[in-house]
């Protein structure tokens, strides 16, 4: 099921519509190898409606919302960033990367965004009912991250390859777009300077009890359940970044997946 729809995230960014209205489920076509055909459902979607020029896109996996993982993870940020302060982490919403930014500079309807989405939904529909989710590992402290003297705090994962599979074909299809695939193996829970130059960074004691608060939350059984254990890939415009680790960015959605 491919869904185009407004949420509110908190802790971390806010995902909202260009309208800032519920959208309708977007029913998409195959497209031609160089040009995508953009059906009518796309066509009406808010997202296009302020789409213009130049914008930075990015694809994540992540925990749906409502579910047992993305709700641990949502106390988390809220508990970590009261108890311990904020870092680089709290400026987003739980995921994993499947892509670095895309910096496009023709983002309206008929663009190059248009033309990742309908690749990505024919690279996703293609495998429908032979996705599995990724299983949770664990949450471990690294050390060295994003350089010597601090460290990191994330959720490790063990991603099935298909994830990466849809990324290479859709970077193949859309070879304009230099989109740089991730390696999906975690969600980043806490890191510091990587980004944003606060003058602190994460110290092993630092990571040592953020790791103990994220097992905290992380400890509910129904996590490791595959019933319950639901995804989607979403695709958004970074349409507001943030200076601070107290701001979150926003993101505005473009197009989700729930697998």
């Amino acid at each position: 099921m491919i869904v185009s729809t407004a949420l509110a995230h908190a802790p971390g960014a806010l995902i909202q519509d260009a309208a800032g209205g519920e959208q309708q489920p977007l029913a998409l076509v195959q497209a031609a190898p160089k040009r995508a055909r953009v059906p009518r459902p796309l066509r009406a979607a808010a997202y296009w409606s302020g789409a213009r020029g130049r914008c930075r896109c990015i694809i994540y996996l992540e925990p749906r919302r409502g579910t047992a993982l993305r709700t641990a993870l949502d106390g988390f940020l809220r508990a970590s960033a009261e108890q311990l302060g904020p870092t680089e982490a709290h400026q987003y919403h739980p995921h994993s990367s499947m892509t670095g930014f895309i910096d496009l500079t023709a983002c309206e309807i008929d663009g190059m965004a248009a033309r990742i989405a309908v690749h990505l939904h024919e690279a996703v529909a293609g495998r429908r009912g032979g996705l599995a989710a990724p299983r949770v590992k664990g949450v471990a402290a690294v050390d060295g991250y994003p350089h010597a003297g601090t460290h990191k705090v994330e959720l490790q994962l063990d991603t099935p390859p298909a994830f990466r599979a849809i990324v290479d074909e859709v970077a193949r299809a859309a070879p304009e777009a230099a989109i740089r695939p991730k390696r999906m193996g975690h969600i980043s829970l806490a890191y510091r300077n990587k980004h944003v130059d606060s003058g602190t960074v994460v110290s092993a004691d630092h990571a040592q009890a953020l790791a103990a608060l994220a097992r905290a939350f992380l400890a509910d059984p129904a996590i490791a359940d595959p019933a319950q254990n639901l995804w989607d890939i979403a695709f958004y415009e970074l349409s507001f970044k943030s200076a601070s680790l107290a701001t979150p960015h926003r993101f505005t959605q473009i197009a989700r997946w729930r697998l």
